[in-house]
């Protein structure tokens, strides 16, 4: 198949903002607020001593010792408040079936067909699996993970309800509990059918309560500032300004999706999880896994879908590859070639 240069698809996952909260006898919703705190940020960097060259600098004794004064916002757990709450709601829509825009009558013709031989086989269920199983280990808590027992509760639009009562008791690879095995198997049937079945309008609210400890450190999105903006406060947390005029700390919508994309150990080493992307990101290595001068990225997969179409006719099993070309597909994008 070769790449037109009209040629998207629409994201089949739409993550809204994570909230931050706490209950108290009185309300149900008290928005987690932060503070801006002033520090004299200590001069420790490797720059602040050395060249380039590992040199040292020409500096006098106390010019190490000075202090850089500094705003930054920081968000603890009130006192007394033994559960924190975080919580968002998701949407999924069958966006990944066919593209929302091509100008190759053939190219959507084949992709068509792979992504119905694709569900024919069972592939969107082992996604949704994978995507579900991110939602219940609440993986999108990223750094906030590491607390306390967290109860993770889904809420369906089908009127369903699906509760973990401990992710700390659950891993990606372990053997979940005979009760936990079953709620991950029911929500992702209900996420499979919102994933291929374009008539379905399905959505689920998510909520994580987590025990603290006292006045507990949360980390919630941070706000980039460029550098050529002149701000006071140089740490800013992502926030949503609640009804009452208070501003609760929170995710964004696309923090929440990069956990919930942390599905891809297709790629070669099957004990780390990539996010989904067309190059196989690796942050913390600050590599490309699925470099262009390999034959696992997407676009490399995507030119064989052919190749790939036939073996999902006459084989049982699904290619990895295919699995990864989905992934890629629900996850969105613009992917045609620059027009000459």
């Amino acid at each position: 198949m070769e790449l037109s240069n009209f040629f998207k698809y629409e994201r089949s996952l739409h993550p809204g903002k994570a909230i931050f909260y706490y209950k108290t006898t009185e309300c149900d919703f008290v928005p987690l607020e932060a503070e801006v705190t002033r520090i004299r940020g200590q001069k420790a960097g490797f720059a602040e001593g050395f060249t380039n060259d590992f040199l040292p600098k020409n500096l006098a004794p106390q010019d190490l010792a000075h202090c850089n004064p500094l705003a930054i916002e920081e968000c603890y757990v009130p006192p007394n408040v033994e559960h924190l709450y975080c919580r968002f709601s998701l949407r999924a829509q069958a966006n990944s079936i066919s593209p929302a825009a091509c100008n190759s009558p053939e190219a959507i013709a084949l992709l068509t067909s792979i992504t119905e031989q694709f569900n024919r086989k069972g592939g969107y269920k082992e996604l949704a699996t994978r995507y579900c199983k991110n939602l219940l280990l609440g993986t999108w808590l990223w750094r906030n993970q590491n607390s306390g027992n967290t109860t993770i509760l889904v809420k369906t639009s089908l009127g369903n309800s699906y509760e973990i009562a401990n992710t700390r008791s659950l891993a990606w690879e372990s053997q979940w509990p005979k009760e936990d095995l079953l709620t991950l198997n029911q929500l992702s049937d209900e996420l499979c059918v919102a994933l291929t079945d374009p008539s379905v309008y399905w959505h689920a609210d998510i909520t994580a309560k987590i025990s603290t400890t006292f006045c507990q450190e949360i980390y919630p999105s941070q706000v980039f500032n460029l550098k050529e903006n002149k701000v006071d406060v140089t740490k800013v947390f992502s926030k949503v300004k609640c009804v009452d005029g208070r501003q609760a700390v929170s995710f964004n919508s696309v923090k929440i999706g990069a956990a919930l994309q942390l599905i891809d150990d297709w790629w070669g080493d099957d004990s780390k999880r990539l996010r989904v992307h067309e190059y196989g990101a690796d942050k913390e290595l600050n590599i490309a896994r699925r470099g262009p001068d390999s034959s696992l990225n997407f676009y490399s997969i995507i030119v064989n879908a052919e190749k790939y179409l036939t073996e999902l006719n006459e084989n049982n099993a699904v290619n990895p590859d295919v699995y990864y070309l989905i992934a890629v597909l629900i996850k969105g994008g613009m992917f045609q070639k620059k027009a000459n």
